[in-house]
């Protein structure tokens, strides 16, 4: 097989391997921003210095967004998410929210009429997604499944098992939080008293507004 068939016949698989490997190494090499308690530390000392009111609120006022970046585990921005997030929280007597999932977590839920009512799954983003993404990915692994069992080419089966191997590293790369969010939100739904729980802070919050 020349090098012009060979593309022709696997253009797909590597064009697979390369995204899929980019994507992975991108993943890995992001980290979270660690600045936060310099820049936070650094405030705190330009506050002891005289300065203009407008200069104390602007400082106050990126403390306060980078605290709510760094502690909060969610973005701000969206009133119904952060009461959802809130509310979430306050309702978890047995510790079945992990916060680095609340940001996302929030998204199974919504606002309704003054009462958080969960959403179904295949309304939900991240599940219908996933549930895309895995139809693919596992039609994409049986045809080279076949094709590691069938072809006769020795490239193609080495073709054929490196994509295997890097659709199966990045579904367990990619797939592990949604799952774990999935999970939970499952928790949340067997725990009968949970959302009531969770509707009673939102009442709080909702009057503690009001006032």
């Amino acid at each position: 097989m020349n090098p012009s068939e060979l593309l022709y016949a696997n253009w797909f698989n590597l064009v697979i391997i390369f995204v899929l490997s980019l994507v992975a190494f991108i993943y890995k090499k992001r980290t979270k921003n660690e600045n936060f308690d310099n820049i936070i530390k650094y405030a705190d000392i330009l506050e002891k210095v005289p300065h203009s009111k407008y200069q104390m609120d602007y400082l106050n006022n990126i403390k306060k967004k980078l605290i709510w970046e760094k502690v909060c585990f969610y973005k701000s921005g969206n009133i119904n998410k952060e009461n959802i997030a809130i509310s979430l929280i306050n309702a978890d007597a047995h510790n079945l929210i992990k916060l680095t999932q609340l940001d996302l977590l929030t998204q199974y839920f919504k606002i309704d009429k003054n009462h958080i009512t969960p959403l179904k799954p295949y309304l939900i983003t991240e599940v219908l997604f996933s549930g895309i993404a895995f139809v693919f990915a596992f039609i994409i692994l049986l045809a080279n499944i076949i094709t590691m069992l069938s072809s006769p080419w020795i490239i193609d089966i080495i073709i054929a098992t490196l994509t295997v191997f890097i659709i199966v590293t990045a579904l367990f790369l990619f797939a592990v939080d949604p799952i774990k969010r999935f999970k939970t939100y499952l928790l949340i739904l067997k725990d009968n008293a949970f959302l009531q729980r969770a509707n009673d802070e939102l009442a709080k919050i909702i009057e503690d507004k009001n006032c």
